[in-house]
């Protein structure tokens, strides 16, 4: 088209920017990279110019999506749990599904996804308790309590858990430190194909779901208030570190 002939189209060589690349494609790029970096070098990259030169990229371009290295990494364990959960739930049988069985898939499709990045949990993990709470686990702690509040909420609905004020709150910090300890397991396990872990993960499954619905989990909610200096569970509820 001729505008006062004047061709509207900008010429190729007008000088225009590259496009970028789109924001979600990129940042996904970004957690990919962090992670191959960290697996080849042992542990994960602290410089961002050393990073953003491997990857291709500039720091600006890198900061328009993170604020810090430690920004990623906790982005990469969150985006790790969220896909976790997206993948289980997308299973045909999941809307049938108890809040136990739903807990349970979720749990063997982390040990089977940790088995394609075992090197970096064990780097991430080693001489960890679980009930340690490093800021850079920030991603994996939050996408999880929300899945184990909904958890919780399905198992009282159908009575698999039973609603006591002031004690069914902790039950999603209390799922975390069992996942926390699922993947301690996980990770010390040297059996055959991690046997081991599975048989760890449906026994202490089928008691934590007993101890929910029973009166015991009370007493030993209130012996850790009674032992515990302040409130031990804030940090599992989400409300702090």
């Amino acid at each position: 088209m001729l505008c006062c002939g004047v061709a509207t189209k900008r010429s190729s060589n007008s000088g225009s920017p590259a496009p970028q690349k789109p924001s979600a494609d990129f940042r996904a790029e970004i957690l990919s990279a962090f992670a191959a970096q960290w697996s080849e070098e042992g542990r994960p990259p602290r410089s961002v110019p050393r990073f953003c030169k491997a990857l291709g990229t500039t720091e600006a371009e890198f900061y328009r999506h993170f604020p810090s290295l430690h920004a990623v990494e906790k982005a990469f364990w969150g985006d790790w749990t969220a896909g976790t959960i997206a993948a289980v739930a997308q299973g045909g049988d999941w809307d049938g599904f108890s809040a136990r069985e739903r807990y349970l898939a979720f749990l063997f499709a982390v040990v089977q996804s940790a088995a394609e990045r075992r090197s970096l949990l064990l780097e991430r993990f080693h001489g960890m308790l679980p009930v340690s709470n490093p800021g850079e686990l920030d991603g994996l702690r939050m996408s999880f309590l929300a899945f184990a509040r909904q958890l919780v909420d399905r198992g009282v609905e159908t009575g698999e858990i039973a609603d006591r004020r002031g004690i069914t709150p902790l039950y999603p910090g209390i799922l975390y430190i069992h996942l926390r300890w699922v993947l301690d397991h996980y990770l010390k396990d040297e059996s055959e194909g991690f046997e081991r872990t599975d048989a760890f993960i449906e026994k202490t499954v089928a008691l934590a779901f007993d101890l929910f619905r029973s009166q015991a989990i009370d007493s030993a909610a209130d012996l850790a208030r009674f032992l515990l200096p302040g409130n031990p569970w804030n940090w599992c509820s989400g409300g702090g570190k």
